[in-house]
């Protein structure tokens, strides 16, 4: 059984995948894919979210075993910019991809969390691990999304 915990972001997808092995959490992706960037040949929002979708899509099917996604979405209160809501409406992505593969969602906010972005580097990286490639706060925000869930493993 896994836990998929995933950030969006304007230009990119970020997703951990978690299972349990005995008492530990393991982040079985920390070698391999962890980052999917938007192709720069796609330009039309709608385009993109498609893509989104499609990827998101990809990886449920790859990891049949996933038993719950956890969306990490943006903090409230940012300005309202065309990236932020190309982020938002990845992020619905997300949530239709999940939703048509009956697989439970949850959205949390860094409050839900138990974390902030200045800390969530080190709080993911002690719970369950980090990547070896493209360690950042937004990957970081998967691992412990995916974190939070824990308990359904």
């Amino acid at each position: 059984m896994k836990i998929l915990g995933i950030r969006t972001a304007p230009t990119q997808l970020r997703y951990a995948l978690i299972t349990k092995e005995n008492d530990d959490l393991i982040l079985l992706n920390a070698d391999s894919e962890s980052l999917i960037k938007v192709p720069v040949s796609i330009e039309e929002y709608s385009d993109m979210i498609a893509w989104q979708k499609e990827e998101v899509d990809r990886i449920i099917r790859q990891n049949s075993d996933i038993v719950k996604v956890v969306l990490k979405i943006a903090e409230y209160g940012r300005t309202d910019t065309k990236s932020n809501r190309l982020g938002s409406y990845f992020d619905a992505a997300v949530i239709l991809a999940t939703k048509s593969a009956n697989i439970p969602i949850e959205s949390k906010l860094y409050s839900q969390l138990g974390t902030t972005r200045s800390k969530v580097k080190g709080h993911a990286e002690s719970r369950v691990g980090r990547t070896t490639k493209y360690w950042n706060e937004q990957i970081a925000d998967g691992v412990i999304a995916a974190w939070s869930a824990r308990g359904e493993l």
